[in-house]
């Protein structure tokens, strides 16, 4: 079970009406430290330890370590690993005062220390005091980060090209926009929308002539799937942003591969959710990706939007992202322009396949032509003073029109393959 569809079952599962739970009253585990927030209801209960073992090692002791905290449980439900096992989590229900309560355990293992956590609440709250109860300690360890302000003031906003507009909130701005295409950053993350790219085809990037004996320095390689040429295009990203001194991206985690469904002009499209690390902070970032169909010139489209904002407010921050998101627009002009361009490669790739018909017909033809000619065993002569033509032995007919031009004294006489006539 993935860890998205972990979090609705175990949401769905404590849909019945409950009270509150009551957390002060109880014993916490030997080396445990309940960390509450008088705003919010539910605790995070959690601990240190030295170690290097592995994460999910570390929470299943942990996982019961704290059973005599709960009435009943915890159960874990769903969960997830990191590649290297330095990161754990489950989803997992239990009981608190006779009330059920649902809750994310985590386990982390870094710098030779082993930091585990339970994070509960009941099931009609947990969604809304999830992130402020993260927030009580960070999830990497270490004090928590201020949460963002709330989203007041929103406004349209257009594009600095006159491309689109976009509606945000108080503290936003628009960093880049190019027909249709927009970036913008704020204190809740960044957004990314409708960008995309020229492809070429390892393949195709092989024939294209060098230049002062550099590859073509564009983006190169395969639509294989949406995660690898995400990885890709990141990849070529970072080169650029190395050579002017910029920031890189560091892919840390997948956590999930939705596929979604195609649109015309595209072969296979899917949401990526996946945390990377840029600039010594840990980002969380769900992304869109399309990746187009491959040309007769080994050229394709990619194209992406996504949102990201920082791990420990990821959930918090998300409703304002995706508000952000949603309202993007596209000018009129773009749009108009874009269609043109779109009828004009139409136009083209149907020269191209035009073309490539005729020539297929053409060479179908002159091979049924000369079978014509063996089957009858002739072939025309011409007389190119009169234009007669004749039919002559195909065993002879080049011995028979050397000689007549002989006769005449230049080249009277020709053959006319079937073949050529029927040009």
């Amino acid at each position: 079970m993935s860890w998205k569809c972990g979090v609705i079952v175990l949401f769905c599962f404590f849909l019945s009406a409950g009270v509150t739970p009551a957390v002060a009253q109880q014993q916490v585990p030997q080396g445990y430290q309940l960390l509450t927030d008088q705003q919010v209801t539910g605790g995070h209960l959690m601990a240190t330890r030295s170690g290097s073992g592995p994460a999910t090692g570390l929470l299943t002791l942990a996982l019961k370590e704290v059973r005599g905290f709960f009435q009943w449980g915890p159960e874990a439900v769903a969960g997830f690993q990191d590649a290297e096992d330095r990161r754990a989590e489950v989803l997992f229900r239990a009981k608190l005062s006779s009330s059920p309560i649902g809750g994310i355990a985590y386990a982390i293992v870094e710098g030779g220390t082993g930091t585990t956590g339970f994070v509960f609440d009941s099931p009609q709250t947990l969604s809304q005091t999830l992130p402020r109860l993260m927030n009580l300690y960070g999830r990497g360890g270490g004090a928590p980060r201020a949460p963002a302000p709330p989203a007041l003031n929103w406004r349209d906003t257009p594009f600095p090209d006159g491309s689109g507009w976009m509606r945000i909130p108080d503290g936003w701005v628009i960093t880049f926009a190019q027909k249709g295409m927009a970036s913008a950053e704020g204190p809740h993350g960044v957004i990314e929308r409708g960008i995309w790219s020229n492809v070429y085809t390892r393949a195709a990037a092989a024939q294209l002539p060098s230049v002062a004996g550099m590859p073509y320095p564009g983006p190169v390689f395969d639509p294989t799937d949406p995660v690898t040429a995400m990885q890709a295009y990141n990849s070529f990203l970072n080169l650029a942003n190395q050579q002017r001194g910029g920031p890189t991206r560091r892919m840390l985690r997948l956590v999930e591969a939705a596929p979604a469904p195609v649109v015309p002009g595209y072969t296979q499209a899917a949401y990526i959710d996946y945390e990377y690390e840029m600039s010594g902070r840990r980002y969380r970032c769900i992304q869109y990706v399309m990746l187009g169909n491959v040309s007769p010139a080994g050229t394709w489209v990619f194209y992406t939007t996504y949102v990201a904002s920082p791990s420990e407010t990821f959930s918090q921050n998300l409703p304002v992202l995706l508000q952000i998101w949603g309202s993007s627009r596209t000018a009129q002009h773009v749009l108009q322009e874009r269609i043109e361009n779109a009828m004009q490669s139409l136009r083209e790739a149907g020269d191209i396949y035009r073309q490539a018909t005729g020539n297929r017909e053409r060479a179908q033809q002159r091979m049924h032509d000369k079978w014509t000619e063996v089957f009858r065993g002739s072939r025309i002569v011409e007389d190119s003073l009169t234009g007669d033509r004749g039919s002559a032995n195909l065993a002879w007919s080049k011995d028979i029109v050397r000689k007549l031009n002989e006769a005449e004294g230049y080249n009277r006489y020709r053959e006319v393959p079937l073949w050529k006539l029927n040009q």
